[in-house]
């Protein structure tokens, strides 16, 4: 998709209060909010248009996010950032379809889908223990503020899970592959505080996508920021009060954000990457998908390349031409020869699950995101409370500084304009 004209700066300024690298979530968060309290800011960008990893290409009239991406409204940082209504938002149903013993088993959120209860119980993916355990724990995290998440002892996901009681079985046909779409790692071996957290939003709000893409929430970041946009401009060197850009010009500024991906933050601050974790999405197109619903189905059988499928037609029609359906394909855990064969050999895995319907799927294109999620380890995380975002030269923004979410990118978005604002008073 290409940027909106209003947003384009046609001359890069050579002086501004605020100059913000990178016009991905968390630099967009941090540009609307210094501009909506009167500082003169400005973003320049490398890519031709904003959203950072947020962004939808639209093919043969398909809508392909880059990458399985949805938005979650329970976000906080979304509710207070943007207009939900503006996105025209469309949910997935709360739950999930599981392939576990060459079946599909649904298991389904009882409270938002009392329909379902009975398909739920009956469902061969663990046993009736652990799905009340499931219960119980949605219920204590519900009754909890979203900080609180973060706060008591922290170990692994998988550690959590097991010292909670949940089975084996549960384990790995359930919260592997639904978390793996979640973590982008079936470890488990991500920080249990999270696991705290995103189930909570999962229990507590709708999981959704915007009718024109999931780049439609970055293109609404930036509606408030017209003319002060530099497309196609990348940054070369930081310096305390300048930033300098690869045709040698400099702009000054009295503060310089940092709103980059990890390796163009490596590169400018010559530092280490940061441990990230990479994804994988392949999207066909069909006349015909293999189920009707708009729930996520995953992998329960933990083989094969395939981690979870989505039906992104079913959830958001505009996502395809009239007549027509997308579906998503992902996986996680992959190394790079895994992924350059991962649409043929994931149509190889769907056609035992879906039958011979699947040779006539399309091939339209696939994904792979090397730095799409920060590692979140136990004692990794941030003290969200006290974010550290002030370096010698410049302040710091994006979900690495946080966790890598939406509510991530955006919460330090915030807390970066908020320390300028202080600052610049």
């Amino acid at each position: 998709m290409s940027p909106s004209t209003n947003l384009v700066s046609e001359s890069l300024p050579t002086e501004v209060d605020v100059l913000i690298v990178g016009a991905g979530l968390a630099g967009l968060a941090c540009a609307r909010l210094l501009t909506l309290s009167g500082i003169n800011t400005h973003i320049i960008e490398a890519s031709s248009s904003v959203g950072g990893r947020v962004k939808t290409d639209e093919m043969n009239g398909f809508l392909l996010d880059r990458g399985f991406q949805v938005l979650l409204t329970s976000y906080s940082e979304l509710k207070n950032q943007v207009d939900l209504e503006q996105l025209d938002l469309r949910a997935f149903k709360s739950g999930s379809l599981i392939r576990s013993q060459d079946q599909f088993h649904l298991l389904s959120d009882p409270i938002k889908h009392p329909s379902d209860l009975m398909s739920t119980v009956q469902a061969r993916v663990g046993s009736l223990s652990d799905k009340t355990k499931t219960a119980i724990l949605k219920y204590r995290l519900l009754n909890l503020c979203p900080d609180k998440c973060f706060d008591g002892p922290e170990r692994t996901t998988l550690s959590e899970l097991e010292r909670l009681g949940f089975s084996q079985r549960f384990i790995d046909t359930f919260f592997r592959p639904f978390l793996g779409g979640v973590y982008l790692e079936k470890s488990l071996n991500t920080s249990s505080s999270l696991f705290n957290y995103y189930l909570r939003c999962f229990s507590s709000g709708e999981t959704t996508l915007p009718s024109g893409g999931m780049q439609r929430l970055p293109e609404l970041l930036a509606q408030d920021l017209e003319g002060r946009v530099t497309f196609n401009t990348i940054a070369t060197h930081i310096d305390k009060g300048k930033v300098t850009v690869q045709n040698g010009q400099v702009v000054k500024a009295r503060e310089v954000v940092l709103a980059v991906d990890e390796p163009a933050a490596a590169k400018l601050t010559k530092s280490p990457v940061n441990p990230f974790k990479s994804s994988v999405t392949a999207y066909f197109s069909t006349d015909y998908p293999p189920s009707r619903d708009p729930i996520l189905i995953l992998n329960g059988e933990n083989d094969g390349p395939v981690n979870h499928v989505a039906i992104l037609s079913n959830v958001c029609p505009s996502y395809a031409p009239e007549g027509m359906h997308l579906i998503s394909v992902s996986g996680v855990d992959m190394n790079e020869n895994e992924i350059k064969e991962f649409p043929r050999e994931a149509l190889k895995q769907l056609r035992q699950w879906f039958g011979p319907t699947v040779e006539n799927w399309s091939y339209l294109h696939t994904y792979f995101i090397p730095f799409a999620l920060p590692k979140h380890p136990p004692q990794t995380l941030p003290d969200l409370k006290a974010l550290n975002l002030r370096y010698d030269n410049f302040v710091r923004i994006g979900d690495s500084t946080t966790f890598g979410s939406i509510q991530g990118a955006l919460l330090s978005g915030r807390k970066g304009a908020e320390l300028i604002l202080e600052q610049l008073d």
